[in-house]
């Protein structure tokens, strides 16, 4: 069947449309460059054959659709390309580019990976790991990364249909999974468009959350604490409470890390990849006694002080568990007037600004300061929450610090 070959014009195009002729017509002008005339729709394509590092090669794309798309602009598109293949930066075929699913896969490795080196449990990856196997696979997982980038509309309704199915946070958290996962890709082929799939996405508002334990509420949630029958989980509760402490760094305490001597426990490799020094106070240590009380496991949970505590469970029945305690933590320390820069150092938090690069959190971990405004948070706690099972009272001699 002989090839249609004409100078293409908008003119020519709009005629064949007019009148229902059909067909693949090549321009004259832009080697490659054709317009496929259908009955419903009409399409610009660029074909070429190629040679690049002694294999030969193909570029079959489609460049857009009429009228969308005029006669010009297919021919700066067609030229685009031709000038990328010669260079030797070639779009790879469908054969070569990498799919979706593949690149999803590498990036849960990495993080795997980058966590064990951390010494850290993989909690990230297995968190990335369910949101691509609830909603990115699915929607996305036979695309290549190519064609992901190029189809930033498909992208947005799927965050809008996330968001409104699963919540504002879950939309959020999986399209930034998309762009973790693209940019990773990214590092190591090159072919891939700048463009990031998720461009067109208009992230949802996340306000940060004030879930906390009211005053009001302390003794309530003391009288569901004691209703908690392992006392390893009743004092993971009670040390998350009284120390501040991220719940999943809190996990990973083992007795090892316990230095009764220096009156702390140190936390290795926290959030920030540095050891979290932890000063303990009176109630602390009672806690932590309650938690080591209880029954141990075997293998490699026998050293951690609270075994199986890493996520929370439905049947301890608090009304605040985790994160929200953290909160309450830094809210008792601001109503008794601890001095913020020392709250900071007992969270963990990095301490911003010039003057405070010259603040040693090693030698205030070991100072006074500290240790009375650790004391102070957890006398208050504790009266706050009443009276407490398992001998854990205040001292007689309650002292706050000042500012």
């Amino acid at each position: 069947m002989p090839v249609k070959r004409e100078l293409l014009t908008d003119t020519l195009v709009e005629t064949c449309q007019d009148f229902g002729i059909t067909g693949t017509v090549h321009d004259t002008r832009v080697a490659g460059l054709r317009v496929r005339l259908g009955k419903i729709k009409i399409t610009w394509i660029y074909f070429q054959q190629f040679r690049f590092k002694g294999r030969r090669g193909t570029s079959w794309e489609v460049l857009g659709h009429w009228p969308a798309m005029n006669t010009a602009d297919a021919r700066k598109a067609a030229l685009q390309i031709a000038a990328r293949n010669a260079a030797g930066r070639p779009k790879p075929g469908k054969r070569e580019a990498i799919r979706f699913d593949a690149a999803m896969a590498d990036y849960i490795r990495y993080l795997e990976e980058k966590a064990t080196r951390a010494g850290k449990p993989p909690v990230w990856s297995k968190v990335v790991a369910t949101v691509a196997r609830k909603h990115l696979l699915p929607a996305f997982g036979k695309f290549s990364l190519a064609e992901l980038s190029q189809s930033p509309a498909l992208v947005r309704q799927f965050h809008e249909r996330v968001s409104k199915e699963s919540g504002p946070i879950a939309g959020n958290q999986a399209c930034r999974i998309i762009t973790a996962c693209y940019k990773f890709s990214a590092r190591e082929d090159r072919s891939l468009p700048v463009q990031l799939p998720t461009s067109s996405v208009r992230p949802n508002p996340e306000p940060p959350s004030t879930k906390g334990l009211r005053f009001e509420d302390f003794q309530a949630w003391r009288e569901a604490w004691e209703k908690i029958e392992s006392p390893v989980r009743r004092g993971f509760h009670l040390v998350n409470l009284l120390s501040g402490c991220r719940p999943g760094e809190l996990s990973r305490l083992r007795r090892s890390d316990i230095k009764p001597r220096q009156r702390l426990f140190v936390i290795p490799r926290g959030k920030s990849g540095n050891d979290i020094r932890v000063v303990l106070s009176s109630p602390i240590v009672k806690a932590l006694r309650l938690a080591l009380s209880g029954e141990r496991r075997r293998g490699t949970d026998a050293d951690l002080v609270f075994p199986g505590c890493k996520f929370p469970q439905a049947t301890d029945r608090l009304p605040v568990t985790g994160h929200p305690l953290r909160r309450t933590y830094r809210t008792v320390a601001a109503d008794i007037g601890i001095n913020p820069v020392l709250t900071s150092i007992l969270m963990s938090h990095s301490l911003d600004g010039i003057n405070a690069s010259y603040i040693n959190e090693l030698v205030l971990t070991s100072g006074p300061g500290l240790r009375a405004a650790q004391r102070g948070i957890s006398n208050r706690i504790v009266t706050l929450l009443g009276p407490l099972s398992d001998g854990l009272a205040v001292p007689r001699h309650n002292h706050h610090p000042h500012r």
